[in-house]
């Protein structure tokens, strides 16, 4: 299963880095402070680099941090095609999250799964980010910063038939 990069990365930095989020823990609770103490003075905003907060990410400085690595290692923002392998393993099926309902129904048909065992297969559940949580969370960083990162994700872009976003034309 699969997702737009971008949904991905802003899905990820709202559940796992901000502290009112659900996935923010004892791993990535520190992480979102490093990568604030890391980053923050590459901010686009001057004044937000000297700003007293809670001390975690802000977007554009995990946007920052996944453009300095490169080699991402943690599943929730390493690149598809190195965690899935597609050139490597013989997939039958991608499904989108995009089109997560409509993939779900395609394969349920196709291997011919009871609705008793659909529900544990395909426990079905809204996962889309709204393109407009996307864009804001996009707004907020230099589009330059924004290509950058377009770059580092480019092969799971092209790889798997994702736009490029119409922002970073």
């Amino acid at each position: 299963m699969i997702r737009n990069p971008f949904d991905r990365i802003v899905s990820v930095y709202v559940d796992k880095l901000i502290p009112t989020a659900p996935g923010f823990s004892y791993v990535y609770g520190p992480l979102s402070r490093k990568i604030n103490e890391k980053y923050k003075h590459l901010r686009h905003d001057i004044h937000d680099r000297n700003r007293t907060d809670d001390g975690t990410a802000a977007f554009e400085d995990f946007v920052n941090y996944l453009v300095d690595i490169k080699e991402a290692r943690d599943p929730h923002w390493q690149f598809y095609h190195k965690l899935c392998m597609p050139c490597q393993s013989r997939y039958d099926y991608i499904i989108k999250f995009e089109t997560l309902q409509d993939d779900i129904e395609f394969l349920e048909n196709r291997v011919n799964i009871s609705e008793e065992h659909r529900k544990i297969v395909f426990p079905f559940k809204e996962y889309k980010t709204q393109p407009s949580t996307v864009n804001k969370y996009f707004e907020q960083i230099p589009k330059d910063l924004a290509l950058k990162l377009y770059e580092v994700y480019k092969t799971d872009f092209v790889l798997f038939n994702y736009d490029r976003p119409d922002y970073l034309n």
